[in-house]
């Protein structure tokens, strides 16, 4: 069951979950339930189901970067795994179903791109990308559709966290590629770092994440959200990953980018934090 929970990568399903929970919260204009409990199992079972068919797709890749995954030790059979895959894909797809067509819609949308992910779009500089940060954004935009479609895209309400999570997840993703480029590379997959250079790939990040910290301002501007917001984001958030960011540009060595990958899976929690504090 332990290498269950790692092979779906448990820990990032839970927090896809509280993303579709924050989602209905922002939204709800009274406590309801049903909906954003089903489809934050629904993301759960998306969630597994795509990391179990990422690795089933990247074990040869995996023997590189990442020897310790389940698959690459046999610890699960990929029989198993593929099994799980499918099983997680079709209840995500039933929950979905089962609160609305709206939610049933974006957990379609959901799948589709997780297979394209994992079945191609992940060889394609930057698109694998694009559609990673994507699913991330989705899951606020899913538990407000779980609440009222309508209010779901009223400001802030759950728009606000999704663009946020968009851009956040785009600045990790391309961290992760510069941090498996030897891995990528081996197992013949093409991405941004390894047209442009490692270098250059980390001044976009930077670019990026300047850009992330104008939008996470936003909400201070606008007053939407209060002052333990801006002090988690900005603060806590925002200027030491900055900072972080500009000492792995000058020097991306394994060791700081992985603690970068580390920092920026950490602020994640911490951002979710910061918004339901300002929010409450």
């Amino acid at each position: 069951m332990l290498d269950i929970a790692r092979l779906i990568r448990i820990h990032n399903c839970v927090l896809a979950m509280v993303g579709v929970a924050v989602g209905a919260w922002l939204t709800a204009v009274v406590p309801t339930y049903y909906g954003p409990v089903v489809a934050a199992l629904a993301a759960f079972c998306v969630c597994a189901a795509g990391n179990c068919h990422n690795d089933l797709r990247d074990i040869a890749i995996d023997r590189i970067n990442r020897p310790g995954r389940v698959l690459v030790r046999d610890a699960v059979s990929t029989r198993t795994a593929a099994l799980l895959a499918a099983l997680l894909y079709l209840a995500g797809l039933v929950l979905g179903l089962a609160v609305n067509r709206w939610v049933f819609g974006m957990v379609l949308t959901a799948v589709v791109l997780m297979v394209l992910y994992n079945v191609w779009a992940k060889r394609v500089p930057l698109l694998g990308n694009v559609i990673i940060s994507a699913l991330g954004g989705m899951l606020f935009i899913t538990g407000g559709l779980a609440v009222d479609p309508q209010l779901a895209f009223i400001l802030p309400g759950p728009l606000v966290p999704a663009v946020l999570a968009f851009g956040y997840h785009l600045v990790r993703e391309m961290v992760k590629d510069v941090q498996d480029i030897e891995g990528d590379r081996a197992a013949g997959i093409r991405t941004f770092p390894q047209v442009v250079g490692i270098h250059r790939a980390m001044t976009v990040v930077l670019v990026l994440f300047l850009l992330f910290v104008l939008m996470s301002y936003v909400p201070v501007y606008e007053r939407w959200y209060g002052s333990p917001y801006k002090v988690l984001a900005v603060y806590v958030v925002d200027l030491p990953l900055l900072a972080l960011l500009i000492v792995v540009w000058g020097y991306p060595t394994p060791r700081l980018l992985s603690v970068a990958s580390t920092a920026l899976k950490a602020g994640m929690g911490i951002g979710l934090a910061a918004i339901l504090w300002g929010a409450w």
